[in-house]
C-alpha cells in the first residue's frame, strides 16, 4: 500500500494504485488556495560504506591431501594466509 499526502489541504490517500495517477486526480480537485502540494517524506539515511577490502597476497604452499592405494601422494596448492585453494 502506498501513502500519498497533500500538505496544502491535509488530504491523505492509502492506495495500491499507481501514485502518480492518484495524485493527478487530487490536483484537479484540491480545495486549497494555492493548489495541491505533495508531501514527500524524507528518505532514510544511506547505509554506511563497507571498509575497503585488501586482497590477499597469496603465499602458496603444497599440502598433502591424500595417499592413493598405490602409495602415491596427492597434494593441493593453497594459500597459507587465507586458506584458498588454487588451481595447480
Amino acid at each position: 500500500m502506498i501513502e500519498i499526502a497533500c500538505e496544502a489541504c491535509g488530504w491523505l490517500a492509502i492506495t495500491s494504485q499507481p501514485a502518480h495517477l492518484v495524485w493527478a486526480e487530487h490536483v484537479e480537485s484540491c480545495p486549497a488556495v494555492g493548489g495541491a502540494v505533495r508531501h514527500m517524506p524524507e528518505l532514510p539515511a544511506l547505509p554506511a560504506r563497507l571498509p575497503q577490502v585488501n586482497a590477499c597476497r597469496h603465499r602458496l604452499v603444497r599440502k598433502q591431501i591424500a595417499v592413493t592405494p598405490s602409495g602415491a601422494k596427492r597434494y593441493a596448492v593453497m594459500c597459507e594466509l587465507c586458506g584458498r585453494y588454487m588451481d595447480a
